[in-house]
């Protein structure tokens, strides 16, 4: 079990390792556990479902519960296993109360461990599917009449899932590129700006001179051609914005020279200028409710599965 824990501070407009006391990121191949095992993963289960992430205020007694109990599972049995709510509620404990944006590549690497569940549980959905099929057709002939198979609606839902497995893969590869584009956004004025070339590396494998260190985001293992066709897009996007924004540096330092500014004042002024001349390429909050919808789409699909069919469903 993988977990970390953050502690955060935030300025107003761009939280940084923000005030969620504990960010938990739990990556995980999810398979069967022990019984031995599974009465402190639905005590994880039931704590991370009761945290309000709607409230405004921070429940830092939930989220320490959290923290402890993962704790001690990663101490005492370092094998086991951590529910699928556990991701949901990482993802959220970066989006809520206020978007941590320093913590956007952890992110990134929690929404492609919550589209593995996705894709998972759309190829169990097809796999059901298909059983239901053979068991109807079996039961048409007076064979295996003691299996119950799935209702109407029940088989409807499953179908929806594999109907929508396109569209949600494109709507999870949409937000990845706008995460970027919004930390890199972020980090240009934040006190860790100095990571810069390392997360361009990170978002654009080998396009850094100097840099030949594989990525650490997880979302490069399975891009189709067409994805990482638009990554390279993405990468002349953000080159284009930085080359913008070099040459108004240049600019504005001219500027302050002639006008006999301080080094001083045009450091202390120089956020505000760079907000005014380059505002974000996308609303924090709209990002923060576009991603929480994809959390919740992928998150309802699990439930059904394992509601259904139990734990066993869990498996990746």
């Amino acid at each position: 079990m993988a977990v970390m824990s953050q502690e955060a501070q935030a300025d107003e407009d761009f939280p940084q390792d923000g005030e969620n006391e504990v960010t938990l990121i739990a990556v995980a191949i999810v398979g069967e556990a022990e019984i031995s095992r599974q009465i402190p993963m639905d005590q994880l289960t039931i704590l991370t479902s009761s945290i309000n992430f709607g409230d405004a205020s921070y429940d830092s007694q939930g989220h320490r519960a959290i923290y402890n109990l993962v704790s001690s599972l990663a101490s005492s049995d370092p094998s086991s296993t951590p529910p699928p709510s556990l991701i949901f509620y990482a993802a959220r404990n970066i989006l809520f109360p206020s978007f941590i944006l320093g913590q956007i590549p952890d992110l990134l690497n929690i929404l492609s461990a919550i589209d593995a569940y996705r894709r998972f549980s759309a190829l169990k959905a097809d796999d059901v599917l298909e059983w239901q099929k053979y068991y109807q057709d079996a039961q048409k002939e007076g064979r295996h009449n003691d299996v119950r198979t799935l209702t109407d609606k029940e088989a409807r839902r499953l179908r929806d899932f594999v109907a929508r497995k396109g569209g949600h893969r494109k709507e999870y590869v949409l937000l990845l590129r706008s995460l970027v584009q919004l930390y890199i956004y972020y980090l240009w004025t934040a006190p860790e700006s100095c990571l810069l070339g390392k997360r361009l590396n990170d978002f654009f494998p080998g396009s850094i001179e100097g840099i030949d260190k594989p990525s650490s985001l997880l979302f490069h293992v399975d891009l189709s051609d067409e994805e990482a066709a638009s990554f390279m897009q993405l990468k002349d996007e953000c080159q284009r914005w930085m080359n913008l924004v070099v040459d108004w540096e240049s600019k504005r330092e001219a500027r302050g020279e002639e006008q006999g500014l301080s080094k001083e004042h045009m450091e202390t002024k120089y956020i505000d200028d760079f907000r005014e001349a380059f505002p974000p390429p996308f609303d924090p909050l709209e990002l923060v409710k576009n991603v929480d919808i994809y959390v919740n789409k992928v998150q309802d699909m699990v439930r059904k599965l394992q509601d259904w069919f139990g734990p066993a469903s869990n498996v990746v």
